[in-house]
């Protein structure tokens, strides 16, 4: 484990592996953290240095209260600096729901930098201002309960979600520390995550996805209705996609089988021969 530091935000860092192969950095989803990739990252960090950061706000990085440190231009800032701190050129990208969201815009402002990109669960931005307006609705709902200060409540709320219910059947050991992680987040700095990088503020990214320069990965559970129409409507667009026998949170469920695509994809990334033993 590491930390670094950017604007005066510190941030925590979970490595994986040996720091001279070429990076994968691996970016958690919405009130998780980097302890989300643990039961993937030794298996994908064979060959690779495997680190994903605590997004700011969230598990031990630190919980700014500036409005603007989560705007998506600080996350794409830090994401850069993130790779001159691993002294690399570029990297490749696994993104899980928000964290895929925050990679894809970085795949699109700075494509140089991104070696390969997968997307697991991943919105693509709202299409139209009437499905831009329902997000919104449901970001500010989702900002009014936070800011009510009760974790316990706001977990409840959020596994709570249809798109949540294929974790039931996970062992109960792994639903309770899932749980603990996010009930450990401060609500407040969740709330200002929503407002600043909610899917309401994200720009529709369906035409610039399919025209990225670099090799793109979709992954999607068959049991998620919204996402897995994302990855067969990128699959009809030429964009490799995957369904596995999941919910929406595929690397979770499902390891072994995540492991082997993402390993097999990242066969192609230009970093891969660089990284071979």
């Amino acid at each position: 484990m590491a930390r670094f530091s950017h604007k005066g935000v510190c941030y925590h860092v979970s490595e994986w592996g040996e720091a001279q192969d070429p990076p994968l950095v691996l970016l958690h989803g919405f009130s998780e953290t980097s302890s989300t990739w643990e039961r993937v990252a030794p298996s994908l960090a064979q060959g690779r240095y495997v680190v994903a950061p605590d997004l700011v706000g969230h598990g031990r990085s630190d919980r700014p209260g500036d409005p603007a440190a989560y705007d998506p231009a600080a996350l794409l800032d830090m994401l850069a600096a993130l790779l001159g701190w691993l002294q690399a050129d570029r990297a490749d990208f696994v993104g899980y729901s928000m964290g895929g969201r925050v990679a894809l815009l970085f795949a699109c402002a700075q494509p140089c930098r991104v070696a390969s990109l997968v997307l697991e669960s991943t919105g693509l931005g709202p299409a139209t201002e009437e499905q831009r307006q329902a997000m919104l609705k449901r970001d500010r709902e989702t900002v009014a309960l936070l800011q009510e200060g009760d974790n316990e409540a706001f977990a409840d709320f959020w596994e709570g979600q249809p798109l949540f219910d294929t974790q039931k059947g996970l062992p109960a050991d792994l639903q309770a520390r899932i749980r603990a992680t996010r009930v450990a987040n401060d609500p407040r700095a969740l709330a200002l995550m929503v407002r600043g990088a909610g899917q309401h503020a994200m720009p529709d990214l369906s035409h610039e996805v399919v025209a990225l320069p670099m090799g793109v990965l979709y992954i999607a559970g068959i049991h998620d209705r919204r996402y897995r129409g994302i990855a067969e409507g990128l699959q009809r667009e030429g964009i490799a996609s995957v369904l596995l026998d999941t919910g929406h949170n595929a690397h979770l469920e499902a390891p072994k089988p995540y492991i082997r695509h993402v390993k097999k994809f990242l066969e192609s990334s230009p970093l891969h021969a660089q990284g071979a033993k």
